[in-house]
């Protein structure tokens, strides 16, 4: 079993939003982030997260809970399985309580083991080395994107079991692979890259073969708990720094295509790993906030990389642009040959994303008719309708002069009126902020919730499915507790003092609201009031502060627990008659009343 120690150490250490933007697209809002619930069939983002406390909650169907929760339902998982997979992710070593899994070696340390052996076998691969150095790489590129040489299956097989690695433990961090004859290292006679994650963890390698013969040149890590090609970009650890300050990254298609823009000097170059950009990329370019350039081969299997990404990145709203390169050269190639300043000069072209697109559909139509121009103008309307009608419309004249037609006869945009997704947050916040700090004070301090019972009520409460939560000493496992923090602008009550004052106005705002009063509300009302209004002026004629909240504390149970006219009115009287002679506002009420 996992020590429960090392489960809360993990959860300190783990970002929320890093974990659940895996999955799905995170945006900032305020002091939280949005997404759109997986849990439910949502148009909206009505998934809140909050980083600083560490939980997300949605409003609509009120999934929520802590990152393991999250995980655990998105992947159908077991709360352990959970546990080690956002360990994995956070580069977390956990502890085991028996001892078979206090030795067990974390399966993150052994891809690492296996780059530092990769290396060193560079070093002495002189074939290897020629290789590189050809393509323009020299000893500070090799260091910089640590590259290694994986040799034969046997040399790898043997390191594993010196390490006293298992084969399972290989197996499940990609290290090897296996089939009917047996184990074999998934990387053999390879140049290796090795293929980090935006936090800095090694997750799986890429391997380029020395034998000009061997079909597969490139190949991946095997997919692992560690390794998703599809949502991961190589070199991303190097370059988001560069990302987030420039807001624009570029996108290649090869390892050695990214170190070539490294090192021409455009530091915010990443590439996709021997696939087209895929939908699980899109939230990690989000997350940057980056516009995109797309900088592919100009040859058939370019081309189509180019169209599909222009078309995702446009759809999910991605400004950008994309660059062919001409002559049949590939960025790794201008470095080499010392063409970089024609790298810039590609560079600063481009067409932008949803015109590429258009072009290229059109250029596929045949636009010898006026039915074929009609069938060309559905295919970009299939397209276009998907786009918000401002960016749509704007592509109306493009799209006219393509098909060489009239441009009122263009209609790119469904012109559907946009329903506006309210936030459930910003309306609910002007309901009653001392309510909502007074409930959290209520929640952060616990033992307050017997006295809060003898002064108020639940029924006074506006928000009343989180009072009755946090009077229940439910914890964040609960939907209504969640809620409560995604309140932004509340400030934190300090004190006692702070929380009868906010008791005061809360019950007054109660019988405020009320319609109709009977008469021993009226009285209640005019007491809270009369509270409400001389607070300050009470606690001045008082030499003591300790005892003026005391006084207060009995006032207000007293006034909570009266219950017929006589006694409130007779309430009210003498405490008129006390606050105007500035004298002590508790007195034995009962005895006078009775």
């Amino acid at each position: 079993m996992i020590e429960q120690a090392s489960i809360e150490q993990l959860l300190q250490k783990t970002d929320i939003v890093d974990i659940i933007a895996h999955y799905v697209e995170v945006k900032k809002q305020g002091s939280s982030y949005v997404c759109i619930c997986p849990f439910h069939n949502d148009k909206n983002p009505s998934m809140y997260i909050n980083s600083i406390k560490g939980f997300y909650h949605c409003f609509a169907c009120k999934a929520g809970g802590n990152v393991f929760k999250f995980v655990m339902d998105y992947e159908k998982l077991n709360f352990v399985e959970a546990v080690e997979k956002v360990a994995s992710w956070s580069n977390f070593s956990l502890t085991y309580t028996s001892q078979k899994q206090d030795n067990k070696k974390s399966i993150i340390h052994i891809l690492p083991t296996l780059n530092a052996f990769y290396k060193q076998n560079l070093a002495k691969n002189k074939e290897a080395l020629a290789y590189l150095y050809k393509r323009g790489l020299n000893d500070e590129d090799i260091r910089t994107f640590e590259l290694g040489f994986a040799p034969s299956s046997n040399e790898t097989l043997r390191l594993l079991q010196n390490e006293q690695i298992t084969q399972e433990e290989a197996l499940e961090a990609g290290a090897i692979k296996q089939n009917e004859n047996g184990a074999y290292a998934s990387f053999i006679n390879r140049i290796t890259f090795s293929i980090y994650d935006h936090k800095n963890l090694l997750i799986g390698f890429g391997g380029r073969t020395l034998d000009e013969n061997n079909m597969a040149k490139y190949v991946n890590s095997p997919q692992s708990k560690l390794f998703d090609k599809s949502r991961i970009f190589y070199a991303l650890n190097l370059a988001k720094d560069a990302i987030y300050k420039q807001k624009e990254m570029i996108i290649c298609e090869g390892y050695m295509d990214a170190i070539a823009f490294h090192k021409a000097g455009f530091k915010n170059a990443v590439a996709v790993l021997g696939t087209a950009l895929g939908e699980h990329h899109i939230p990690l370019i989000k997350r940057f906030e980056a516009r995109v350039i797309l900088c592919f081969d100009n040859d058939n299997a370019g081309l189509n990389a180019a169209v599909r990404s222009a078309h995702l990145l446009s759809l999910a709203k991605i400004d950008g642009k994309v660059v062919l390169i001409e002559g049949g050269k590939d960025p790794a190639e201008l470095v080499a040959s010392h063409q970089e300043k024609l790298l810039f000069n590609i560079l600063e072209k481009g067409i932008e994303l949803g015109e590429f697109y258009i072009r290229s559909l059109i250029a596929s139509c045949d636009l010898n008719s006026a039915l074929s121009k009609q069938k060309a103008l559905e295919e970009v309307q299939k397209y276009t309708f998907n786009l918000e009608p401002l960016i749509a419309n704007s592509y109306t004249t493009l799209v006219a002069n393509l098909l060489g037609v009239n441009i009122n006869d263009i209609k790119l945009s469904k012109n559907t009126r946009k329903i506006s997704f309210i936030n459930p947050i910003k309306q609910s916040k002007i309901n009653n902020i001392s309510e909502l700090e007074l409930l959290k004070f209520l929640y952060e301090n616990n033992e307050t919730i017997g006295l809060f019972k003898l002064l108020s009520t639940k029924e006074y409460f506006l928000h009343q499915d989180i009072t009755k939560a946090i009077l229940e000493q439910k914890n964040f496992e609960d939907p209504s507790i969640r809620e409560l923090y995604e309140f932004e602008n509340i400030k934190n009550l300090s004190n006692l003092e702070e929380f009868l004052y906010a008791i005061c106005k809360i019950n007054l705002a109660y019988f405020n609201k009320l319609k109709s009063l009977n008469l021993k509300q009226a009285f209640k009302k005019q007491i809270y009031n009369l509270l409400n209004q001389n607070l300050e002026k009470i606690k001045k004629s008082y030499q003591n502060d300790e005892v003026f909240l005391n006084h207060l504390i009995e006032v207000l149970k007293s006034v909570h627990f009266l219950d017929d006219e006589e006694s409130l009115e007779l309430f009210l009287n003498r405490l008129q008659k006390n606050i105007k002679d500035k004298r002590a506002i508790h007195y034995n009420f009962e005895e006078e009343v009775f």
